[in-house]
Formats: structure tokens, sequence, C-alpha cells
């Protein structure tokens, strides 16, 4: 396969939906299921449900691509998750560095590269690797606003609070796209343009998520190099969830990881429909697997809606995007 990378400058303020009360918790990047039905439903915007229900079909059978989540860069820093397999930093550094092992979640290309490919981390190592991280921070600002509703029977007002994310000028996402048929590639920049003018996540009609591409090339230079390591295990840098065939061996295959269960309402299109899709389990970004996974897509569909009531079936994307992790070998 054939890896891109493309990064996208914000115009404005992102709201990137995370689980709590009201709208006021932010992220500042983007899972992959999330960036995959963001396509989905620009695509149907743009060219209609059929169109999009036939490319979803495609992904059913043989994806032509496959996605990472989407994750900050700082000019030209690509931050990735920490690798959640930690059993190769010696025993003494992991003794003295606790705290700062507690707060690394982010690391630099050249951070994770160290992390995945040095099989003997010490203190001093660490500690360079946790202060490059540092500028992961200085990438965006976080804040929330207070915002006033209106009933619709009693115009009564209630005030609730949201959450919005702005990154710096030199900061922005960055995803990377693997091609197994490089005919697709002008498709997927067409949809990654028209998602733009859209804009990804929430609070779209205040203008927020709206994007433009501001690089697409080849993956290369750090990167590249942590791509194309010879590999004795796998670190995911998408979520995933594990195809049926995947099921029964799953749990061996697992080495270090989290999972996360996802729920949410339905799009179609432009617009938000009053159905809750069913929740699904997901292994998490940063987990660390034996040997390199597949994934699927999840039927999410609600038993309890019928076909007048919603003309298509609903998916979550859980195609895994692994990176090698060679530990030194």
């Amino acid at each position: 396969m054939q890896v891109y990378l493309y990064k996208l400058r914000f115009k404005g303020a992102t709201h990137f939906g995370d689980t709590g009360i009201d709208l006021e918790n932010v992220s500042e990047w983007v899972n992959s299921d999330t960036l995959f039905s963001a396509f989905v439903n620009a695509l149907s915007a743009r060219d209609g449900r059929n169109v999009a229900t036939d490319f979803v079909n495609e992904f059913k059978e043989r994806p032509p691509f496959l996605l990472s989540s989407l994750f900050v860069y700082k000019e030209d820093k690509y931050f990735l998750p920490r690798p959640l397999y930690d059993e190769h930093i010696q025993p003494d550094a992991r003794r003295t560095i606790v705290k700062e092992l507690k707060r690394l979640k982010w690391l630099t290309g050249e951070g994770f590269c160290n992390w995945t490919s040095d099989i003997n981390l010490n203190s001093e190592k660490i500690q360079k690797i946790y202060a490059s991280s540092e500028e992961y921070k200085e990438s965006f600002i976080a804040e929330i606003r207070p915002r006033v509703s209106l009933d619709r029977n009693n115009q009564n007002s209630e005030i609730y609070h949201c959450g919005y994310v702005y990154f710096n000028r030199d900061s922005g996402l960055y995803g990377l796209v693997a091609f197994s048929d490089l005919k697709v590639v002008e498709f997927f920049k067409g949809l990654l343009h028209n998602l733009g003018e859209i804009g990804i996540g929430g609070e779209k009609t205040y203008g927020c998520g709206m994007f433009e591409v501001k690089e697409f090339n080849e993956v290369s230079g750090i990167l590249k190099e942590i791509l194309i390591q010879k590999a004795q295990m796998f670190t995911l840098l998408s979520l995933y969830h594990p195809s049926s065939d995947e099921m029964l061996v799953v749990e061996d295959n697992l080495v270090a990881y989290e999972a996360v269960r996802r729920r949410g309402w339905i799009s179609s299109g432009r617009y938000a429909l009053p159905f809750k899709r069913k929740s699904v389990g997901f292994i998490t970004e940063g987990s660390v697997l034996k040997t390199r996974p597949k994934g699927c897509l999840v039927d999410v569909t609600p038993d309890e809606i019928s076909p007048d009531m919603l003309e298509h079936r609903v998916y979550r994307y859980g195609y895994a995007f692994p990176a090698p992790f060679s530990q030194g070998e």
C-alpha cells in the first residue's frame, strides 16, 4: 500500500465532541471512525445517498484505502499516541520517572520512533522524549463559552456551556491514508476538499470545523521511517474493531491495550436524525498487538428502526491502521 500524509489548517474554532455533560468537553483530535463517517456524510450531501451507499459497500468488501485517526501537528512536528507497551523500559528508569510516564500521552515522531525501536529505554532517554512532547499543548487553545437556548414553547432561556478548540497559526491536524489502489487518490483528495467546505465535528452551524488542505504528499521523513520499520509487534494509529474471523484470536493477540465504547446519534448527509446508533467497542489508538490487525466496518443500525424510518444501514469504521513496533530488532 502507498501511504500519503495530509495536513489540515482550520479556518476557525473546532468542536470535536468528547463524552461529558452538555457540550463542554471537547477533544483536540479526531478518531478514525468519526473521520470516516464525516466522509460518508459529505459524499451523501454532494452526490446523493446512493453514491454514499455504494462507497460504504465497497469498504465492506475490500477497502480502497485505510485511514489513521487525525492527530496534532505543530510546524514540522507530527505527534502520535504513545504506545501502551512499556516493558522495554529499564526497571530503575520506571521507578524514577513514574509521574512523567503517567502524563506522557503524545510523542513527537522522533519520540515515537525511539519508543518503538529502542529495546533499552533508560530514564535519560525517557526524559528527552517527555521534554520534546511538551510542545503538544502549545499547539492549540481550548475554551468554554456560555450559550443561551430558548424553549420553543414558552421562550424561557437556559444557559449551557460549549467547548471549542482553536489551533495556533502553525498547527492543525494531520492524517495518514494508505491506498491499495492509486486510482482512488484523486477521488480521496476531492472528498477531503469537500469535507473542508462542510466542516468536521459538531457546531457546524456556527462555522466550526471548516478547513483547507495545507499539504497532500507521499509520506516521507520520520513518519516514513516509522512505517517501514521491521515489525515484531504493531501499534494502532486508529481505532480498531476486530472482524468476525479475528474475534476468536484477538484476546491472545493483544499485548497492551485500552478499549472504548462509542455511541451517539445518527447523521445522514447534512441532517442529524433523532435515532441513537448501537454502541460498539473499539481497541484504542496506542494499543499494541502481536500480529498485524485488520478490522472491519461495524453495523450499528438500531434494531427498532424500520426501513421506512431510515432508508440505509449505519456503519462505524473499525479498520486498523497499524505502525510497526520493532523493539530494536
